[in-house]
């Protein structure tokens, strides 16, 4: 039931909506039919950021792909809850680090859903930042690789969606937006630092294909 919730949501209405109405042009999408797990990281600068990546994903197995989303903004009722579990299939996490056995640790979170075999959409700047701008990257992102070195990092660059749907706006607008996947990232290292840097130029490498 589920599945049949997700592929109704994000493949017959969403896709439609952000190709005809918005404008949206997709890349490269056909990567994603050759994999069954991965992390796939994005630029974030606006919540349809989640709505475009999930209406690539491909109908078979999008109820196994879960975007990750801070609990603080999109948890605190029993209604949202449900709404980003049923709706969005979202996992929700808290914004920090664990700091004592009682806090949930968002990396283990992250961790136990990609050892299911599940896979994950992540925004490693943290935040929606500036609109049009990348900011560096968090150590999050280190830390999940690091923990889980054999699943397949892709990288995703959104282009022109923050005038889609500004930060603080709630009218969504049409605008000649694009989404651009990458190949999967080769690692050299898994030194943390290295990690993030590597991860963070596979996405400059994807931005740089549509300038």
């Amino acid at each position: 039931m589920k599945k049949l919730i997700l592929i109704t949501t994000y493949t017959l209405f969403w896709r439609n909506f952000l190709k005809v109405i918005i404008g949206l042009k997709y890349y490269n999408q056909e990567i994603l039919r050759k994999k069954k797990q991965f992390i796939l990281i994005a630029n974030h600068n606006s919540h349809m950021d989640t709505m475009a990546i999930m209406s690539s994903m491909p109908s078979r197995y999008i109820h196994r792909v879960h975007p990750v989303a801070a609990e603080d903004f999109f948890g605190g009722s029993r209604f949202k809850e449900i709404l980003m579990r049923y709706m969005v299939n979202a996992i929700l996490i808290p914004r920090k680090i664990a700091n004592s056995e009682e806090d949930v640790d968002p990396i283990e979170v992250m961790s136990n859903l990609l050892k299911k075999g599940r896979s994950i959409i992540i925004y490693p700047e943290g935040s929606r930042g500036d609109p049009g701008t990348m900011t560096n990257f968090k150590k999050g992102i280190g830390y999940l690789v690091k923990q889980n070195p054999t699943v397949d990092v892709i990288p995703v660059y959104l282009d022109g969606l923050h005038r889609t749907l500004p930060k603080g706006k709630n009218l969504i607008l049409p605008y000649n937006c694009r989404i651009i996947f990458g190949d999967s990232i080769n690692f050299d290292s898994f030194d943390l630092e290295e990690i993030i840097n590597t991860a963070e130029k596979a996405i400059h490498k994807v931005k740089s294909l549509v300038e």
